[in-house]
């Protein structure tokens, strides 16, 4: 999308269970997936994972899905893992020895915008509608990871506010985790 957009037909909504299609497409983009796994599908649909309908809030443009970001209190990270990266088999999927995140954090867990509206910042909206929302809850901090072979994505969110803390292997990806105080 080369034109400039009307900012008026913007909007943030939150998702709904028939959104799952849209929120698995949103998780396989920060996994920097070429493919929805099927999966993704069906733990969007349901209410107690990570990457829940109820986690995420998606922008439209004009009534057309433009982007959205899952994010949720660090609290229940381990339980919403528990239940997101179950095998079949009944093993659980290790992501690694360091938490994404804790409690106390509000975090934001996955982030995509459509490609023909990316160059817009329109992710800036998603965070400022996010951050208030984890303010309005009471929370101070907030946090997310970001992979390190993706510099220009550390560099977005540095410029938003976010501080770089530690490195850690996730799903064997070196990760940085980033933080923000509200």
């Amino acid at each position: 999308m080369d034109r400039k957009l009307d900012k008026e037909k913007l909007i943030i909504v939150s998702a709904k269970p028939e959104d799952a299609d849209f929120i698995a497409w949103i998780v396989a983009q920060g996994m920097h997936m070429d493919d929805v796994p099927s999966f993704l599908k069906t733990v969007g649909a349901r209410d107690d994972t990570l990457y829940s309908w109820r986690h995420s809030r998606l922008l439209q443009y004009d009534g057309k899905l433009a982007g959205g970001l899952i994010s949720y209190d660090g609290a229940t990270h381990e339980e919403g893992r528990r239940n997101t990266w179950v095998m079949p088999d009944g093993r659980l999927l290790n992501s690694g020895n360091v938490p994404e995140t804790t409690a106390g954090e509000y975090y934001f867990d996955s982030l995509a915008i459509v490609p023909e509206f990316r160059g817009h910042g329109l992710w800036r909206l998603l965070f400022d509608n996010a951050v208030e929302i984890a303010r309005r809850n009471g929370f101070h901090r907030v946090a997310l990871i970001c992979d390190e072979s993706y510099p220009r994505l550390g560099q977005l969110y540095a410029s938003y506010g976010f501080v770089p803390e530690e490195t850690f292997l996730y799903f064997g990806t070196l990760c940085r985790k980033m933080s923000l105080t509200i």
